[in-house]
């Protein structure tokens, strides 16, 4: 283990370390709990514990501390830098290999999917698809995803914008109410 650089502040560091402390397992917890959790003593972890609570990032309930809402400024900046795709991107590659599957993240666009994020794997056959490419959302199983997150009015008003007179393929649905079948079947 390195030692750290004459810039490193350790009481910043034990300060982080308090914050992390808290998670799904232990949301709230008492003085003595952070202090167990950190491996600081009582009187360092009441001294962050009460420095968050003064700046709006803990509360104090009956010696029972919660973090709030407002940590969530902590990682803003570097959220906010982000694009949704990149920040799907780490999962998208995970999911790939482990279903062994391209995977693909799109958004609903007026009456297509979009794609913006993808994974593709090298098969003997593949699909070229490529982020940007656009297809009917009413055509596609990634489409019909997105579709059927909406209410059923929703899909209705939507299938009756596009037409269906003519499919991608030949075993393309082209009646409104099969369709929507077919949507609420995927919401299933």
């Amino acid at each position: 283990m390195t030692s750290p650089s004459s810039d490193f502040v350790q009481s910043f560091a034990r300060g982080l370390m308090v914050i992390r402390s808290f998670d799904a397992t232990a949301p709230s917890q008492t003085l003595s709990q952070v202090a167990a959790a950190t491996g600081l003593s009582r009187a360092a972890a009441r001294r962050f514990l009460h420095t968050l609570v003064e700046e709006g990032y803990a509360v104090n309930n009956d010696g029972q501390f919660t973090l709030t809402p407002r940590v969530l400024e902590l990682g803003y900046s570097y959220l906010s830098a982000l694009t949704l795709p990149a920040l799907a991107q780490p999962r998208l590659e995970s999911l790939s290999a482990q279903v062994g599957e391209s995977c693909s993240m799109s958004v609903l666009d007026g009456t297509d999917i979009h794609y913006v994020s993808r994974v593709a794997v090298r098969k003997i056959m593949t699909v070229n698809i490529t982020i940007g490419t656009r297809f009917p959302a009413h055509s596609t199983s990634m489409g019909r995803v997105l579709l059927a997150g909406m209410p059923d009015a929703e899909i209705r008003s939507f299938l009756d914008s596009v037409p269906l007179s003519h499919g991608l393929t030949p075993r393309s649905l082209t009646d409104k109410e099969q369709l929507f079948e077919e949507i609420i079947a995927v919401r299933s």
